[in-house]
C-alpha cells in the first residue's frame, strides 16, 4: 500500500515537471528572440541620440557618453535589416549598420571619429 502511494507521488511530481517545462517551452517559443546591437562610443565625445531603423520599427537612445557602451535590442518578426544613425555632440552625424539580420543575432557597432564598424559577435 505504501509502495503505491509513494510511485503515485513520484508520477504525479514527474507530469507536473513535464507539464510545466512544456508550458516554459510554448512560451518561449511565442516571441522571437531579439537581434541585440551592442553599442561603443569611441568617438571622444558625447553622442546626443542614436536611432536604430528596422523594417518593423525603430529604437532610439538619448545620451550616450564619450567611452560609454550599451546595447539595444528589436525583435523582428523574420529576416530583417537595420540603419545605425547616431548624433555626435558638435552635430557630426554617423551612418551605418548591417544589411541583414535576423531573430537571436548579435552585433557590435563602433563608433569611431570616422564613422561606424560593424561586426557579428
Amino acid at each position: 500500500m505504501r509502495g503505491r502511494r509513494m510511485f503515485g507521488a513520484v508520477l504525479a511530481g514527474a507530469v507536473l515537471t513535464l507539464g510545466g517545462i512544456g508550458v516554459l517551452g510554448l512560451t518561449r517559443s511565442a516571441s522571437p528572440p531579439a537581434v541585440v546591437v551592442r553599442l561603443e562610443n569611441r568617438t571622444g565625445q558625447d553622442v546626443r541620440e542614436v536611432r536604430i531603423e528596422h523594417e518593423d520599427g525603430q529604437v532610439v537612445h538619448r545620451g550616450l557618453r564619450a567611452g560609454e557602451s550599451l546595447a539595444l535590442s528589436f525583435a523582428p518578426k523574420g529576416e530583417s535589416s537595420y540603419r545605425l544613425t547616431a548624433v555626435l555632440a558638435d552635430g557630426k552625424v554617423l551612418e551605418g549598420g548591417f544589411g541583414y539580420v535576423e531573430p537571436g543575432f548579435e552585433t557590435r557597432e563602433v563608433l569611431e571619429p570616422g564613422g561606424v564598424v560593424s561586426s557579428w559577435q
